[in-house]
């Protein structure tokens, strides 16, 4: 609803005594019931409605819009989390034609891989990488998580996850204070399965799902302003960024919107395959001219062979992992360069490197 436009007047409380005491004197004289020997008729000058609508029941519009204009807003927010309110997704509300059709692909690829639950997850051949992917996200997490202080006015964090897939690490989150979540990623199906594993986990905090493209589209087009602030403690980016370390542009946008969201003294965390390990593997090769390694469970297969550091940006690769991903491209993340780019943040996100 636009809070812009006026909305309604003032309860009874809202009053000046005069007011009070001139509607009394009007309801209880005689002139306001009958006309008769020229007595003018019951006509207050103050009143809260127009004429002719008291009868006529407040629709659910009007009633959002009352509560709105009447209640406290922070006792709002804590009737949110007591309901444990639910925003569904939606459609970003532009088309996003900067998003790459490499980009475009690996939503496609996710969007394709159904959610099989956890029973079936367990009979996954690589079930132990899985386990321990896991295991380092849920030690960033819990690494992090208690040494950030919730912002003023709330009992816990505000978390933004951006590339949450479907909701994997929504267990990991519950484990700490929680204030409320707003979860991104490009892949629309993935988010929508993000949000029935949520309402399926009856989580205690609010969360928010979107769709949208965090590399090349500013959050604020997407996301409306009420649920970007205030500003977030933590922004969480796991197994995700080398998706969009295509171009400086892109990897610009993102670190724009890590950095214009996430407040002062907050947290950024994440995971990214290691460079010095994809480049010593690459060049461990006998044969020079080889740009492929990998074994029985998974690939990696570079379009061309570089020296570390020589292309920052868009040195892409094809990664293919048993059952997981099926040769989608991506793109080694140089450390040296994403601490350039942070640091040209004027000191807004700290780079920590993390070896597992």
């Amino acid at each position: 609803m636009d809070r812009s436009k006026s909305g309604p007047m003032a309860p009874p409380s809202a009053r000046s005594a005069k007011h009070v005491d001139n509607e009394i004197h009007e309801l209880a004289s005689p002139s306001t019931i009958t006309n008769k020997g020229g007595r003018r008729p019951y006509a207050p000058q103050w009143r809260v409605s127009p004429p002719g609508c008291v009868t006529k029941p407040l629709s659910q519009k009007d009633m959002h819009a009352w509560k709105l204009g009447t209640h406290n807003p922070l006792r709002l927010e804590q009737e949110d989390a007591r309901t444990n309110q639910h925003v569904p997704c939606r459609r970003p509300r532009h088309s996003d034609s900067r998003t790459s059709d490499e980009a475009a692909g690996v939503a496609t690829h996710y969007n394709k891989r159904q959610d099989v639950g956890l029973k079936a997850r367990e009979l996954s051949p690589i079930i132990a990488l899985k386990r321990f992917n896991n295991w380092i996200k849920s030690s960033i997490i819990s690494l992090h998580t208690p040494r950030v202080k919730a912002g003023p006015g709330r009992q816990g964090i505000r978390v933004l996850d951006l590339g949450c897939g479907k909701g994997g690490d929504l267990r990991k989150w519950s484990q700490h204070r929680i204030s409320d979540m707003v979860m991104i990623d490009i892949a629309e199906v993935s988010v929508q399965q993000a949000s029935m594993r949520y309402k399926e986990g009856r989580y205690a905090w609010p969360a928010h799902f979107y769709t949208c493209d965090a590399f090349r589209t500013p959050l604020d087009q997407v996301v409306p302003a009420g649920v970007l602030s205030p500003m977030f403690d933590v922004v969480s980016m796991q197994f995700c960024l080398h998706y969009g370390w295509d171009s400086e542009a892109s990897a610009r946008t993102m670190l724009s919107n890590v950095a214009r969201w996430l407040r002062p003294g907050g947290s950024f965390i994440g995971t990214i395959p290691d460079d010095d390990t994809l480049f010593g593997r690459l060049h461990a090769l006998e044969d020079p001219a080889a740009l492929k390694f990998g074994n029985e469970n998974y690939s990696v297969e570079f379009d061309e062979r570089l020296e570390p550091g020589a292309k920052p940006f868009g040195n892409k690769y094809y990664f293919w992992l048993n059952d997981a991903v099926d040769n989608v491209p991506e793109y080694v993340v140089d450390w040296a360069t994403l601490e350039t780019c942070v640091w040209q943040r004027k000191n807004k996100v700290q780079a920590t490197n993390m070896d597992a």
